[in-house]
């Protein structure tokens, strides 16, 4: 949804909801992204959608907090992922109240195996693998390097990107801009209501290993969890431009767009205004 339901910076956290879960609402990329809902299934799908229910939960317990209540119309795209959670001793227990840790395990084929875990603590599980896997003989003796390995793009000044659109990409902000000014064609918007631009696509598909359409616009400029809508407007002439740069025949960029605007639809709120919550 737009940002402009929580002015600002600052996330909101409600740490103990009407069932018990934690609900968050933080700023991103100008909208404001909501949630969480904690859901068991029975088997992992590779494409997982959001239940009516949860998406009703969410604006629900927003609408106690925010500027004004969201509705469903408010919202521009809907997501969901699945998280490995590590069994518990206690079967009784529901997926919530399970620990979000890791465990590290040695197979005795030597494989190490990292369970559960989540992409913020992602630092952390590296070096309880490393150290794991040395205490088993499986790698020499050294330090682990993560805690202070720089990511790419990262950057000695800490002024000078901010909040500007091209701050995610730190120090190969500069050379997207360059490319920008370069030619017309690379500053355009691949929607009037978003900024991101052809330099983006472009630098996605040389400097970022992106293969597909949905590389770029789900997983490089992220406006498919932004906005399904315009991410689905935006598909035809941007699958057209990468064609140009990947050498894709007329076939391979039909079938590129008609695959993400498959999987684009899921990502579009279709919801009774009247679904309760869960």
């Amino acid at each position: 949804m737009d940002g402009g339901f929580l002015p600002g910076t600052d996330a909101l956290m409600v740490p103990k909801t009407s069932d018990g879960r934690v609900l968050f609402a933080i700023p991103w990329h100008g909208k404001l992204l909501a949630g969480t809902t904690d859901t068991a299934v029975p088997a992992a799908d590779y494409e997982p959608q959001p239940l009516p229910e949860e998406i009703r939960f969410i604006l629900d317990t927003l609408s106690e907090y925010l500027n004004r209540a969201p509705t469903l119309a408010d919202v521009k795209s809907v997501f969901v992922g699945l998280r490995p959670l590590v069994k518990p001793a206690n079967a009784a227990q529901s997926s919530k109240e399970v620990s979000r840790s890791h465990v590290v395990e040695v197979s005795a084929s030597g494989l190490v195996n990292i369970f559960g875990g989540k992409w913020t603590t992602y630092r952390q599980m590296a070096q309880d693998g490393i150290d794991k896997a040395i205490a088993h003989g499986l790698l020499p003796a050294a330090p682990c390097r993560t805690e202070n390995l720089p990511l790419h793009g990262a950057h000695g000044a800490k002024e000078g990107f901010g909040e500007s659109r091209l701050s995610v990409y730190g120090g190969d902000a500069e050379q997207i801009t360059a490319l920008e000014q370069s030619d017309d064609k690379l500053a355009q918007r691949l929607h009037p209501d978003h900024p991101y631009t052809y330099a983006q696509v472009q630098w996605a598909v040389r400097h970022e290993a992106a293969q597909t359409l949905e590389d770029v616009l789900a997983r490089r400029i992220r406006l498919l969890f932004l906005d399904a809508a315009a991410a689905i407007a935006a598909a035809p002439d941007t699958a057209a431009f990468i064609g140009t740069l990947a050498g894709w025949d007329e076939t391979r960029v039909r079938r590129e767009c008609e695959n993400f605007v498959s999987l684009a639809k899921q990502y579009l709120p279709d919801i009774d205004e009247n679904t309760p919550a869960n």
